[in-house]
């Protein structure tokens, strides 16, 4: 499992950072989003076993536009941090219902404590109320803990008796193991876009694909290949004997999807620019959870004083090659990245840590082979008495 070095005085995520400068507390999901709906987009799930069809759309939130909240990352971190994070859970549920295509099977992401404190009865009065069969729609449990997993296993069940799907997601990364899925026993596994992303070139992840195939067809459940993005991959993961995919700006040939949002991830990509002076992510990254780092379209990498690795997010893992376990508690100038350990930017980093004022961007070029041209973007943060490294490439 991922873990997370703590630095003195952090403030742990989901937990209220003082003097985050224009935090706004809320008392409730209309005040956390200015009294607007949360807006939904609907991801395709394909079925390319044949002639590439849609199979389901998935439910996912955008956010009021005009509010810091334009990804989910940031909604549900905020949420959070002010104990809201069931009701905006429900409020996404409810708004997903109520504005998707009708006919087409549904998946929408729970969150475990929203199970456990509501009960499975509040969501699937929510699924009833809107008129739709719980046939056609599947709930995808994000990755949980060992905490109240009973009860969480208690709300799943209910939920299977009563005709809904149940999906597993990110399969392969933290807590989602192999003890879950026998206990979970779910419809839909969602293989990790980790192993999914360069299997055209790794022979190992290949391996973990193929594995994972005969593992959903010997339990009789489906899997499901996340973050295909090129016919390279697409042709990775049919060959390895999956039949459902989620692509990530990219759409298999002869598939017409009206729903796919194009564009749409470069729009929330510079929003979320971590360059801007008023860029959201630095307004809430000091109460991000590990979910919410992984959510982001662009390498994150938090490190304390000395320069000693926190957390380190999933982009970062996929554009390096090196696993966050593999160099959480390491030294990012000298043990991990000794390329960057040079006035550009070591020093950068040194001097604005030394002064407690660190917001700067520039291009570098990493030492990967072949060389990686990037963007880099220092920030620190007085709350906390950490760094932040972005790498946007």
């Amino acid at each position: 499992m991922r873990r997370r070095a703590s630095p003195s005085g952090r403030t742990p995520a989901g937990g209220r950072a003082a003097g985050r400068t224009g935090f706004r507390p809320a008392g409730s999901v209309a005040e956390l989003l200015d009294g607007n709906d949360p807006r939904m987009a609907f991801h395709g799930i394909y079925d390319v076993a044949g002639e590439p069809s849609v199979h389901a759309y998935e439910a996912l939130m955008r956010g009021p536009r005009g509010l810091p909240f334009e990804g989910p990352m940031l909604a549900f971190a905020f949420a959070r941090s002010v104990d809201l994070l069931a009701e905006l859970d429900l409020e996404c549920v409810r708004c997903a219902l109520a504005s998707a295509p009708a006919g087409r099977r549904l998946f929408l992401n729970v969150h475990p404590t929203t199970l456990t404190d509501r009960g499975f009865e509040t969501v699937s009065g929510l699924v009833a109320a809107s008129g739709r069969a719980p046939a056609e729609v599947v709930f995808e449990v994000v990755e949980h803990g060992p905490d109240r997993e009973s009860e969480l296993l208690a709300s799943l069940g209910g939920l299977r008796r009563a005709g809904f799907g149940i999906a597993v997601d990110d399969f392969g990364e933290g807590a989602s193991n192999l003890r879950r899925l026998l206990r979970v026993r779910p419809d839909y596994l969602k293989l990790d876009r980790w192993f999914v992303n360069g299997a055209d070139e790794d022979p190992d992840r290949r391996a973990v694909i193929r594995a994972t195939a005969r593992l959903g067809r010997d339990l009789g459940l489906r899997v499901v290949a996340e973050g295909v993005r090129s016919a390279a991959l697409l042709d990775v993961v049919r060959t390895a004997g999956v039949e459902l995919v989620q692509c990530f700006r990219y759409l298999p040939p002869g598939l017409v999807d009206p729903l796919a949002e194009g564009t749409a991830e470069g729009t929330c990509r510079e929003a979320l620019d971590p360059a801007a002076p008023d860029s959201p992510v630095l307004l809430g990254i000091d109460s991000f959870a590990e979910r919410d780092l992984d959510a982001l379209p662009f390498g994150v990498i938090q490190l304390s004083r000395d320069g000693t690795i926190l957390q380190y997010n999933r982009y970062e893992e996929d554009l390096a090659r090196r696993r966050a376990s593999e160099v959480i508690g390491k030294n990012f100038f000298t043990e991990v990245a000794p390329c960057t350990d040079v006035r550009a930017f070591a020093g950068r980093f040194r001097e604005g840590v030394a002064r407690g004022e660190l917001h700067v961007t520039f291009d570098y070029v990493f030492a990967f082979s072949p060389p990686k041209p990037v963007r880099v973007t220092l920030w620190y943060s007085g709350a906390t008495r950490t760094g932040w490294v972005f790498v946007q490439g």
